[in-house]
């Protein structure tokens, strides 16, 4: 009998190829060659499954979002709580290199689609895609009354994402790590030393909620 191939699971290993090229060069930097080359796949076979480069790249975007989503629901177990909300939200946060190279994928592609607009469609997907297990678990807690009844899940969401993706473009930008003791001075001082405290607070990162309602992923601190 002919071997049964699962397509699924080849695109998925050409989409986590492409995720590596991009997190290494970039949106504007990433080929087919270099796709090919990573996946050790000859460039005609990948355009069986991606007949162009656009659609190869973009496949990308949607593996950041698939793998995010498959850690959130492996590690919170379908939970909902405020404990599921921080694990949610520290899941989109760049603390490990499998999510740096992930942030790097999505932020290359919000930049470029705001210069692309082809690709804002897929970047506005990514976006709502990644806020959805906010979003569900901000009302699982106002209706379990672990916050406060008047807030709005939507919108609450919205603010936790707007800080995440701040979070998200120091981290996964900054590559110069800062040595304790030493002083630095220089053009890149100021964003290494950004790095290093939101490092620092995101190392025991808690979700807090202020009662004038901004959830606030940081080290003991509460934002109102």
């Amino acid at each position: 009998m002919p071997k049964e191939v699962d397509h699924q699971a080849r695109r998925r290993e050409l989409a986590d190829a492409a995720c590596r090229v991009i997190g290494r060069h970039g949106l504007a930097g990433a080929t087919l060659a270099q796709v090919a080359e990573e996946s050790g796949w000859s460039i005609g076979s990948m355009r069986y499954y991606f007949p162009s480069k656009d659609e190869l790249l973009a496949s990308a975007l949607w593996r950041v979002g698939e793998r995010i989503d498959e850690r959130i629901r492996r590690r919170t177990a379908g939970g909902m709580s405020l404990a599921d909300l921080r694990t949610a939200a520290l899941e989109l946060l760049p603390l490990d290199t499998s999510r740096r190279e992930e942030s790097r994928v999505l932020l290359a592609f919000l930049a470029q689609a705001a210069v692309v607009p082809e690709l804002a469609a897929a970047a506005d997907d990514a976006a709502e895609r990644l806020q959805e297990p906010l979003t569900a678990r901000i009302a699982h807690a106002i209706q379990a009354g672990e916050l406060p009844p008047h807030l709005d899940p939507g919108h609450e969401a919205i603010r936790l994402q707007l800080l995440i993706y701040g979070l998200m473009v120091e981290l996964a930008t900054t590559t110069t790590p800062r040595r304790a003791g030493v002083a630095r001075s220089g053009p890149g001082a100021g964003r290494a030393a950004r790095a290093a405290m939101c490092s620092s607070s995101i190392a025991c990162a808690h979700v807090a909620m202020c009662r004038r309602g901004v959830v606030v992923v940081a080290s003991s601190t509460i934002i109102p």
